[in-house]
């Protein structure tokens, strides 16, 4: 039977795993409650580019925004604020959702970019063995929320830091390699791309067609994504 991460890559029924989430929630949260609910935050938010670019279904979208980011804040509630017992996948999980989540549907920047620094720079343990797919994404998420602030710089800053991780990307032995390296390429590609240097946009315009080469073999939510990006830039 596939693992509830490879039927959410595979793009398996919604309805599915949703009911496979929630009941390994039900065996799980006995033991480890805040991990239970981030779980299910994650499940939760991989199901929202299903439907956000197609305006029927965003109603859908929204919902699974909102439950996911219920999800996380419940799970640091729980928690009682000691973050420090979270694994760095899991606080990659807590931080995208705080970071993307509108506040008015829980989500919290503030908290996501302090969450993002200790990690990155201030409370990484000794021998840190975080992989390089997670510390690319935590840095394109910590980017995006500098960005939006108007830290265009120090926003760049961690982009350069993400596209360098690039190469160990290509050959770390996590089991969904090429399915993460789609994400970093896609999220780093657009960023250059809508830079406003040509040579940016030139380098941009590279990863993101190699992040669509990779996309069509390995995932069509992936495909669909990038593509559906790629319309809103060329306005058609």
């Amino acid at each position: 039977m596939a693992t509830l991460s490879e039927m959410i890559w595979q793009r398996g029924s919604a309805r599915k795993i949703m009911r496979e989430t929630r009941k390994w929630f039900r065996t799980n949260a006995i033991e480890d409650l805040p991990s239970a609910y981030i779980a299910l935050a994650s499940a939760h938010y991989s199901l929202v580019k299903r439907y956000v670019n197609r305006w029927w279904k965003k109603p859908l979208a929204v919902w699974h925004v909102w439950r996911a980011a219920w999800n996380v804040n419940i799970a640091l509630a729980v928690a009682g604020g000691n973050t420090s017992r979270f694994g760095v996948d899991q606080i990659d999980v807590i931080t995208t959702i705080l970071a993307k989540a509108p506040s008015w549907l829980g989500g919290d920047c503030v908290c996501a970019l302090s969450l993002l620094n200790s990690a990155l720079y201030l409370n990484v343990p000794a021998g840190d063995t975080m992989k390089p797919h997670t510390r690319a994404l935590m840095l394109i998420t910590l980017g995006d929320l500098e960005w939006n602030v108007g830290n265009s710089e120090l926003a760049r800053r961690h982009y350069d830091e993400a596209r360098k991780l690039i190469s160990a990307i290509e050959i770390e032995g996590s089991p969904d390699r090429e399915l993460q390296l789609i994400r970093v390429l896609k999220k780093v590609g657009f960023f250059y791309f809508d830079d406003s240097y040509e040579s940016d946009r030139y380098f941009g315009e590279k990863l993101l067609t190699r992040a669509l080469e990779l996309a069509r073999e390995f995932s069509k939510d992936q495909t669909e994504e990038i593509l559906a990006e790629w319309k809103k830039r060329r306005g058609f």
